[in-house]
């Protein structure tokens, strides 16, 4: 029965020779807000086969369960081996970038793919909630089959790969001052003679480097190579995933291939957490550096080329606080021990490396080639003595082992023959010639190394004297720098005193100014409320005066009618009194009425008639004028009988002219009292500045001062203006005296 397989969008870009890795200079941290998952691909054993039954070109395609189910494509690709196999090694690194709120239910994917068919022929589902930040896990992902279902070709396919998850700040634990050591490996200094391909190395720190020893003397299989976590799918088990606090063997981390051969170099850099013990530099701890050829696969490395061990001693700790800018210092040339390799000197390899100390959760810069060159050299010495310290418990198992080896040897040599011994004699006496020229020749190097010894003590004295010099005369330009920086903020934090001083007077004044005005309007509130009533009042007056003009108008037009009429009736008694001269007026009879042509009387009826509505017209009319104004007018008695025209002409005269000198008296009145009553609210107003100290300006001319005696009445409180009197009471006393 044939398995069925799903096509993959994703595909290396340039197959078989290209892959897309990471940068070559790492970065420990992720981004602000996101989570970086590093996976490096190292092989697979016992793929299966195509759906064809033809042997697989295999890659690997790593993405998130969220682009997996959007169908978007990835781009951490690995690259293609250069033949179908179905066990590849790849050796590639790929990361995956992720939101951090996101880590809690996002997985990651590996899926292996056919290059040619595009088929997909594994896939591994990784939570991401399981990985602890910072911790290289080496995971064997064992085939997800289903149960029941699985076959003998795809039974035993395993896939290794190492994963990272790295966030975007280091944790700090209690109870550790530093959050991670980092090693930066540079490559051995002399060229090899006997190295036929380029080497990986695996860094640990072990917090016991002795117990370390015991357990790889043992065997045991977490302290030689890549301790390898089986995962069994499709649902892996959270215990895989676990780390314990306190790990005997470290945490190792593999590099990448170092080359060539003959001089491998890597230029890599390893973190290690604070919390796997590698900043407490007290007991036995120790960096242990195994060097393997990268021919092995990764899987399978157990025995190695050479070991390196530099221990972290509490002297180290302080002579890596001492550097300038950064904690840390470099080692050179740092020995490769328990290796058959040789330089071309036939001397013992060494390598170089660096240490740096982090302190803060998001360190500024890690370890380059380039900022490596300013941290201090660690002295040779105090390298020696610590490496001395390391070697006491092999040299004493060599010295053991040497001893019974000769007493073997010299229980054998009893038994042979007398031609044996002479020869192990000579032997003997060459060995001890051979000796003695080495013993000379070393008591000559060590003579020659006294001599470079003092020459060096005292270049580095003089070295030492050339730096203090350099840097007093820094510290003192510092210094100057310094007082010069400190006078400038000195004045101007001077400036900005006496402006803030400026500023808050000001803001005073303006206080001030504010709680002014809001007295004067408070005083003129009620002087405005009973200006505003009187100006009501005028305007009801020039209605009531209007309306009093309009009757006026209309009184004229009736006397103008009367009079037409009393000349009408006048004509034809005047033509008959032109034939009697000796009349001079008419005689008024007892009715007061002319007499009649004819001798009688006129009717009565009608001046009677007139004369009620002239009273009634001139009744009204004052009526009007006492709602406008209180305007008392003397009553002149009318005659019974209108003597004659002239009289009421000249009475409605003097009327007019009455009525026109009240206008005006009026008017007069209204403009004197408004005069008045703004000279009061100026006095009152400058009354009230004094009293509050405000002073007029220098160019003020004061006029019309008030009465001392009435400003002494109240110097405490605004005087309140006195309500204007209305006009109507003023016209009603004028009117009265000018009718007097």
């Amino acid at each position: 029965m044939r398995r069925k397989k799903k096509k993959v969008t994703e595909g290396p870009e340039d197959p078989p020779n290209t892959s897309q890795n990471v940068d070559s200079v790492i970065s420990h941290l992720a981004p602000p807000n996101k989570e970086i998952i590093t996976v490096t691909l190292h092989g697979a054993t016992n793929l299966p086969t195509c759906k064809d039954g033809s042997e697989p070109w295999p890659f690997v395609v790593v993405k998130t369960a969220s682009e997996e189910g959007k169908n978007q494509i990835s781009r951490a690709v690995t690259s293609v081996p250069r033949e179908p196999t179905r066990a590849p090694i790849w050796g590639d690194t790929v990361k995956v970038e992720i939101q951090a709120e996101d880590a809690g239910h996002e997985d990651v994917i590996l899926k292996v793919a056919d290059n040619k068919k595009k088929e997909k022929l594994l896939s591994f589902q990784i939570p991401i909630k399981y990985l602890r930040v910072f911790h290289p896990y080496h995971f064997e992902l064992v085939n997800p089959t289903e149960p029941g279902k699985a076959d003998e070709a795809t039974a035993k396919t395993q896939l290794y790969a190492t994963v990272i998850r790295k966030g975007s700040f280091i944790p700090r634990y209690i109870g550790h001052n530093h959050t991670a050591l980092e090693v930066f490996l540079w490559g051995i200094n002399e060229p090899l003679a006997n190295n036929p391909s380029p080497m990986v190395v695996v860094a640990r720190v072990v917090p016991n480097y002795k117990e370390f020893q015991v357990n790889q003397e043992n065997q045991d299989p977490a302290s030689l190579g890549l301790p390898i976590t089986q995962l069994s799918f499709p649902i892996p088990s959270v215990m895989n995933f676990d780390v314990p606090q306190v790990s005997r063997n470290g945490c190792p981390q593999l590099s990448k291939p170092g080359g060539p051969p003959e001089l491998p170099l890597w230029n890599e850099s390893f973190l290690f957490h604070g919390r796997d013990g590698a900043t407490t530099f007290s007991g036995d701890t120790a960096l242990v550096l195994e060097y393997y050829p990268s021919s092995s696969k990764p899987w399978t490395l157990r025995k190695p080329l050479g070991i390196s061990v530099l221990p972290l001693k509490s002297h180290l700790y302080q002579k890596m606080l001492t550097g300038k800018g950064l904690n840390g210092l470099r080692v050179e040339k740092l020995p490769i021990t328990n290796t058959r390799l040789k330089t071309i000197n036939g001397e013992a390899p060494t390598v170089d490396l660096s240490l740096q100390l982090l302190s803060s959760e998001r360190p500024k810069s890690f370890l380059t080639p380039n900022n490596n060159m300013v941290l201090p050299i660690l002295d040779p010495k105090i390298l020696d003595e610590e490496l001395d310290t390391i070697h006491e418990s092999g040299s004493k198992a060599t010295v053991s082992s040497t001893i019974g080896l000769r007493t073997s040897t010299s229980e054998e040599a009893e038994e042979e023959p007398q031609v044996t011994k002479m020869f192990r004699k000579m032997e003997m006496n060459n060995y001890r010639r051979a000796m003695k020229k080495m013993a000379e020749d070393i008591l000559l190097l060590q003579k020659q190394v006294s001599i470079l010894e003092a020459e060096n003590h005292m270049l580095r004295s003089q070295l030492t004297q050339e730096e203090e010099e350099e840097d007093n005369i820094n510290k003192a330009q510092n210094l100057a720098s310094m007082k010069k920086k400190l006078l400038l903020s000195e004045l101007d934090k001077k400036k900005l005193r006496d402006k803030v001083q400026h500023l808050q007077n000001e803001l005073i004044r303006k206080n001030d100014r504010e709680k002014e005005l809001l007295l004067l309007h408070q005083a003129q509130q009620p002087q405005s409320a009973l200006l505003k009533q009187y100006q009501d009042k005028l305007q009801k007056m020039k209605a009531l005066e209007e309306t009093v003009r309009h009757q006026e108008k209309v009184i004229e037009k009736m006397e103008r009618v009367l009079e037409d009429r009393l000349q009408d009736r006048n004509e034809p008694l005047q033509k008959r009194l032109q034939g009697k001269p000796n009349v001079a007026f008419p005689m008024l009879s007892a009715s007061g009425l002319p007499p009649a042509p004819t001798g009688e009387t006129l009717p009565v009826d009608i001046y009677s008639v007139l004369l009620a509505e002239n009273s009634r017209l001139r009744a009204e009319l004052d009526k009007n004028r006492h709602q406008s104004a209180p305007i008392i007018l003397q009553q002149q008695a009318l005659p019974d009988l209108l003597a004659n025209n002239s009289d009421k002409f000249n009475l409605l005269a003097k009327l007019e002219r009455a009525q026109s000198r009240i206008l005006s008296l009026e008017s007069q009145l209204e403009d004197s009292a408004r005069r008045w009553g703004r000279e009061k609210q100026d006095l009152a107003t400058r009354l009230q500045e004094q009293e509050y100290g405000l002073r007029h300006p220098s160019n003020t001319i004061i006029t019309d001062l008030p009465n001392p005696s009435a400003l002494s009445k109240d110097k405490r409180r605004p005087s309140k203006l006195d309500p204007l009197i209305p006009s109507s009471k003023l016209l009603k006393s004028q009117h009265t005296e000018y009718q007097t």
